[in-house]
């Protein structure tokens, strides 16, 4: 009788553990971009910087642990606001784009690593279109043989592809010597025009890497900015 008891009682037990285990195995966190994986960030003006929020829900069953973020270029920052959500609940994931160096069809991704996804990973992609009003050519002033006293010019041409006359109003710059001789006028609808770049270096620098911002009346585009890059040799002895 009593073994036949301890029997019954292992039966039970088995039993019970048998129903357990299924339940214990299907445990498992599930990741959930709410606003889904392919985005579309439509018309970007060229200079912006885009901001956007997806709300991150864990529709699983056990905690969502958020493990590291990829993103496909240095132009694209993430963040996620949680890195642990638990079943049901909800965070968030800040995403950043800066368009400055882009123009026309762009695509990016950003990849969430965590254990909410089978894989151990889910990709989020998004697009845009980035509209250059204001065309620069070259993008950059180049002054790769300035010498200290003596000037050195460029030439930047800019191309209005706006639909209202293009101004272009200062500039400002923390390159001593710098000079951006700018239009009189203001460039019409599809017309171009020329920047005159005068330097005339105060010291030596083998390695030149600055910039220059040039203001504008575009709404779109209040400043466009130019990098300088060369080198500055001391002045020749006589």
């Amino acid at each position: 009788m009593r073994q036949t008891t301890v029997i019954l009682r292992r039966m039970r037990l088995a039993l019970l553990s048998a129903l357990l285990l299924p339940a214990a195995a299907l445990a498992q966190p599930k990741l959930v971009v709410l606003e889904g994986t392919h985005l579309d960030f439509g018309k970007i003006y060229r200079g912006e910087v885009i901001e956007r929020s997806l709300t991150l829900k864990n529709d699983g069953t056990d905690t969502l642990v958020m493990g590291t973020i990829g993103v496909s270029c240095g132009c694209t920052g993430a963040m996620a606001t949680a890195e642990k959500i638990p079943p049901g609940g909800k965070g968030a994931l800040k995403i950043t784009f800066n368009s400055k160096n882009f123009d026309g069809p762009v695509h990016k991704t950003v990849t969430l690593h965590s254990n909410g996804d089978t894989s151990g990973a889910t990709m989020i992609e998004f697009v845009a279109t980035v509209i250059d009003e204001i065309a620069l050519s070259p993008a950059s002033i180049i002054l790769p043989d300035a010498e200290v006293g003596r000037m050195s010019t460029a030439v930047v041409g800019v191309t209005n592809n706006g639909m209202t006359p293009l101004a272009l109003t200062g500039f400002r710059t923390q390159l001593k010597g710098l000079i951006l001789k700018l239009p009189a006028d203001a460039i019409s609808p599809g017309g171009k025009a020329e920047i005159r770049v005068e330097f005339t270096p105060e010291a030596p620098s083998p390695i030149l890497t600055d910039g220059v911002f040039v203001t504008t009346n575009n709404m779109h585009q209040p400043e466009v900015y130019l990098q300088v890059y060369g080198g500055v040799r001391r002045a020749k002895t006589q």
